[in-house]
């Protein structure tokens, strides 16, 4: 893959993707996102086995997993505008206490034995409604905790730490359902999102950059359309979205929302099964964020191709595939191809996008890349009730792949010019 032009292969050169490690205040940042991640994933595990234990269809499942990606629709834009105009780390504490109470009622319903497919539902819904708040201002946050030529390693190791909880949080998550029961995600999801909250507070002081630049000169509509410009405007930004948009309708939602049901009915395993075919895909997803780490450098547009085009290859195996063995192996390759998508669109977005725009653009980021889980819950739920789970997996591959060979055909044609991080938009 492509490197920057003069750059020599060499340890020193590979491990200037880690060089973000340096700044204390985002290694404190990195273990804050261990937590912050486990406190994630464990908890959108065991909503969906809820709601198969409660005898939800594949389109109830859809929609209990769309809940989840719905808020960011609406709240997503205006979480990037809230980045750019009041103080990140307040908002992000807030966000962590709110996830806090949320996962301690859940557990306290679960425990009491008052779950229904509505309250799992809305369970579903509210940590959406705080991904959909906290997460660009985290990614904007995390930019002032590096110096400035550190910014695309910070998001390099920040996909880094999520896709690492990627790959525990389902395994933990399948064994404490089985060996405690459904609401264990749910406790150790409240205790580590009140940890996290404390760690915004202690990191607040490594500051390499100081608190943002505030301007509320505009009003919050004049902000989103300027966001909204700059995105749909920069080829580089504007292809990133359209990739991360079209894998995360066709494959990913596919995948997680089909999980339960195609763990139960076509590979014959439970709670702990389930866990471990999710755990595979995320040991992938954590394999190849290493790897993209340390060797993608300069122009990603072969990285993004590979993703997107491996993404529609491996979904398509998954849904013909017979046999257990092959099913996992190729759980972890899909795990692998997304995030050689999502890292690189990411570190893309950031790199090419300035400063000032950089909360609103994330904000823009969240919601297609959540937004796309909605319309791919709803879309391969549907599909599976009405053709089954193996032929709704098939449609969604074929789809992607279609997607995937127009744009290696035009991406190449697009100036992908990199916008000096921090010039003025």
């Amino acid at each position: 893959m492509s490197t920057t032009s003069g750059t020599p292969s060499t340890p020193q050169g590979r491990l200037r993707g880690f060089r973000a490690l340096r700044s204390p205040g985002f290694r404190i940042y990195f273990v804050g996102m261990l937590v912050r991640g486990l406190a994630m994933w464990m908890p959108l595990v065991a909503i969906p086995w809820l709601a198969v234990e409660l005898g939800a269809t594949a389109a109830q499942i859809g929609l209990i997993t769309g809940a989840f990606y719905l808020p960011t629709l609406f709240v997503g834009p205006l979480g990037g505008v809230m980045a750019d105009r009041v103080d990140r780390r307040n908002v992000l504490v807030g966000a962590q206490l709110f996830a806090a109470v949320l996962a301690g009622l859940v557990a306290t319903l679960v425990i009491l034995d008052l779950q229904t497919l509505p309250i799992v539902g809305a369970a579903s819904f509210g940590l959406g409604l705080v991904i959909a708040l906290e997460v660009p201002v985290r990614q904007a946050y995390m930019t002032e905790l590096v110096p400035v030529a550190d910014i695309s390693s910070a998001a390099s190791l920040h996909a880094t730490a999520w896709n690492t909880t990627r790959f525990v949080g389902p395994v933990v998550a399948g064994v404490m359902i089985a060996a405690i029961g459904p609401a264990s995600p749910f406790v150790f999801a409240g205790l580590a999102s009140l940890v996290v909250s404390l760690s915004f507070l202690w990191m607040d002081r490594y500051r390499e950059q100081g608190r943002q630049r505030v301007d509320r000169s505009h009003s919050i509509l004049a902000d989103l359309r300027a966001g909204t410009t700059f995105a749909l405007g920069e080829p580089v930004v504007r292809w990133c979205l359209l990739l991360i948009l079209a894998g995360g309708v066709f494959a990913t939602a596919t995948f997680s929302t089909l999980a339960p049901i195609y763990a139960r009915d076509e590979l014959g395993v439970g709670a702990e099964g389930y866990g471990a075919f999710l755990g595979a895909a995320g040991a992938g997803a954590l394999t190849a964020a290493l790897l993209v780490t340390t060797f993608a450098h300069g122009d990603r547009r072969p990285w993004l191709i590979v993703g997107v085009l491996g993404m529609a290859g491996l979904v398509g195996g998954i849904a013909l595939a017979s046999s257990v063995g092959v099913v996992f192996a190729l759980a972890f390759l899909l795990g692998a191809a997304q995030i050689t998508l999502a890292q690189n669109a990411l570190v893309s977005v950031h790199s090419a996008t300035p400063d000032l725009l950089r909360g609103r653009v994330m904000g823009l980021w969240v919601t297609i890349f959540q937004g796309s889980g909605l319309l791919g819950s709803l879309l391969s739920g549907w599909l599976a009730d009405v053709l089954g789970v193996r032929p709704a997996m098939l449609v969604g591959a074929l789809a992607l792949a279609a997607i995937g060979l127009v744009a290696l055909v035009a991406i190449r044609r697009v100036t992908w010019r990199l916008t000096p991080i921090g010039a003025a938009g």
